[in-house]
Parts: structure tokens; C-alpha cells; sequence
């Protein structure tokens, strides 16, 4: 398993409670497209991927920041935990299949 896991889940957690309240604003006309952390590069590097990373896992990071704005809003230490957790297990699922199916030398 990634030695960075609890890293990655709390960084995740951030970007998405993050995106939850940038997406709020923009829903009352506050302009807000300057404001995004981008915190995708750093988890992709904990995760050995670089800053480059395949679509799919992008896709992956990417769905998950827009469908935080449908989870409500709260002030709790743990609030979007679950849906970080579960993206990081799809992301370390989608980094397997990779490896998987890359090429063996």
C-alpha cells in the first residue's frame, strides 16, 4: 500500500472541500475561476506519478472536485472524508491497471 495514503487523503479531502466552496460561490455570481489550489500535482506526486499524469486518473481526480459541490457543506473535521477516501482508492486502483497493462520488458 502507498506509505503516503494518509498525505494523499487529507490533501484530497482539501482540494475537494476546497472546490465545494469555490463552486458555492460561483453559484451567487462571485467570480472565482483564480482560485483553484491545483493540489491534483501534488498528490500525483506522492502517488510516484509525477505532474504528468494518464487521462484516466486525471478524469478520476477531476470528476470528483466537480461532485463536491452536491454533498453538503459542513464545518466538520470529517466532512467529505468518505469521498476523498474513495477517490484515492480509485486513483491507486486506476495507477494498478496501468502498471498492469503497461508493456513488460
Amino acid at each position: 500500500m502507498d506509505a503516503n495514503k494518509d498525505i494523499i487523503i487529507i490533501l484530497i479531502q482539501a482540494d475537494l472541500k476546497h472546490n465545494q466552496l469555490i463552486s458555492s460561490l460561483a453559484s451567487i455570481d462571485l467570480h472565482t475561476e483564480s482560485y483553484f489550489l491545483q493540489l491534483h500535482k501534488a498528490v500525483s506526486v506522492l502517488m510516484g506519478l509525477g505532474e504528468d499524469t494518464p487521462e484516466q486518473w486525471f478524469d478520476i481526480y477531476d470528476r470528483y472536485l466537480k461532485d463536491a459541490h452536491l454533498q453538503p457543506i459542513s464545518g466538520s473535521p470529517n466532512s467529505l472524508l468518505a469521498l476523498a477516501e474513495e477517490c484515492y482508492d480509485l486513483l491507486y486502483a486506476s495507477i494498478k491497471i496501468e502498471n498492469h497493462l503497461a508493456p513488460k520488458d
